[in-house]
């Protein structure tokens, strides 16, 4: 190693293309310890645990956790980078760890229909290259209803080759819990209400904590803020009070170019990249929730505050460009999706296409990959889903026909009640991957698929289609 960092030195233009790019300094989740010396390798350790925390004032609430952390540790990796994680599972069930967003290869994606559960006991190790950047996240997919819910969940970056220039970058998971008067997490069930609406909580949780979250910030400060949304079923709303807010990035990394926003819907698994600036005459910067009320307007809840103080910044906005979105071609191949809801006499069950996911007579949905592709969405049901799909990005096309103006590649997107929405993929990363709804409890009770997507040779040269 003293040899290498000799050469390096003499060799300022070799140094520039080998040497990795700098961890930045983050805010919000605490980092992961890389244990691996190589320079484009990054190796994290996980164990998953029974843990108490004190949430609130009175008893502790025992909750599962990553590392002993609620969320787990943030994980960072820079583009080409190979990503091992070697887990540990200390839970008494099985479980598995799931990267959410991240389109890798299919054995590492931590479903059960692709990877045998890791048992009480167990340990298993992730090991795979990451190749978009993007804020992303990790959990279960395994009672992802409640595993999930009590605490298992962590939020994962992919950074730029030549990140953004910013004075800080700031991490937000937004989650709601469902907690007793002595602070213990209510009992789970699939049953009504729940089984239809989703588990809502009764207090918010922001970077695992209930109370405001607190910092200083600098006048004219130019800040990198990332938000997810963890919750098992909330659909949720940001703004910001104090600075400009524009939006730069969502699920699949940064726009071509940024838009202006004064509030953002942030449906459950979604994520958002934002470019805050302080206003000039601002005291405090605040993150601000806003969730819908009784009289059809919105309820404020600030979840984190800055005090404005020191010496201002010099920092200028950066160029957030990440080019040019994919091409939308003429589509080759055509999926249609029918979301329903089938009621039951004590618990109703959820479908795509008719098909409950749990019964074993449940149809896979044949893709032929690298296939310009529209996805047809049709939410027969009147509840919302966010529809997430594993391994691949997609572009929105059309809601009820109409352009929705949402740019930016996505894996996830909210559906409304009796609502069509026309999406664009390539499924340019071929195998088995989930199809579900991100309401944890629909996903459980049926509401997820699997789509077997090939790698495109098997088409057919005069029509473009292969067979399923």
């Amino acid at each position: 190693m003293l040899l290498l960092m000799s050469l390096l030195a003499c060799a300022p233009e070799l140094q520039e293309e080998t040497a990795p790019i700098p961890m930045p300094e983050v805010w919000g989740t605490q980092p992961a310890i890389d244990h691996d010396p190589a320079e484009d390798v990054v190796e994290y350790h996980l164990e998953a645990s029974m843990v108490e925390i004190q949430l609130a004032d009175g008893e502790k609430t025992e909750v599962l956790a990553y590392n002993g952390q609620l969320p787990g540790p943030l994980l960072q990796a820079r583009v080409g980078d190979t990503l091992r994680v070697v887990f540990e599972n200390q839970l008494d069930e099985a479980t598995t760890i799931h990267w959410h967003g991240l389109r890798i290869e299919n054995a590492m994606d931590g479903v059960p229909a692709v990877q045998d559960p890791v048992e009480p006991g167990e340990t298993f190790i992730y090991e795979f290259a990451v190749e978009d950047a993007g804020s992303y996240w990790y959990h279960p997919h395994m009672r992802t209803y409640e595993q999930l819910d009590r605490g298992l969940y962590g939020l994962l970056t992919v950074h730029e080759k030549d990140p953004p220039k910013v004075d800080q970058e700031r991490y937000f998971a937004l989650d709601d819990m469902r907690l007793n008067d002595d602070n213990s997490i209510s009992r789970y069930t699939l049953t009504r209400p729940d089984g239809r609406i989703g588990r809502y909580g009764n207090r918010l949780v922001i970077n695992g904590q209930l109370e405001l979250l607190t910092d200083t910030i600098r006048p004219g400060a130019v800040e990198r803020w990332r938000l997810v949304n963890t919750a098992s079923a909330r659909t949720m709303w940001f703004s910001v009070d104090g600075a400009s807010m524009r939006i730069v990035g969502t699920d699949g990394g940064l726009l071509p170019e940024p838009y202006e926003s004064s509030r953002v819907q942030l449906p459950v698994g979604q994520r958002y990249d934002i470019e805050v600036i302080v206003d000039a005459d601002a005291e405090a910067v605040q993150l601000q929730l806003q969730l819908p009320n009784d009289q059809g307007r919105f309820d404020t809840y600030p979840l984190f505050e800055a005090i404005v103080e020191g010496e201002p910044s010099t920092t200028q906005a950066p160029d957030w460009s990440g080019g040019p979105l994919p091409e939308i071609r003429e589509a080759e191949q055509e999926i249609e999706l029918i979301l329903d809801l089938e009621v039951g006499a004590r618990r109703d069950q959820w479908t795509i296409n008719g098909d409950v996911h749990h019964e074993e007579n449940h149809e896979h949905i044949h893709v032929i990959g690298n296939t310009p592709t529209h996805v047809i969405l049709r939410n027969e049901s009147l509840f919302e889903h966010p529809f997430h799909l594993h391994g691949q990005f997609f572009q929105i096309l059309s809601r009820d026909g109409e352009d929705p103006k949402e740019p930016g590649l996505k894996d996830t997107v909210l559906i409304a009640g009796e609502q069509e929405i026309v999406l664009y993929s390539e499924f340019e990363n071929p195998g088995v991957w989930m199809v579900h709804c991100h309401i944890l409890e629909h996903g459980e009770l049926g509401m997820m698929i699997e789509m077997d997507v090939t790698d495109g040779t098997d088409k057919d040269s005069s029509t473009g289609f292969g067979a399923p």
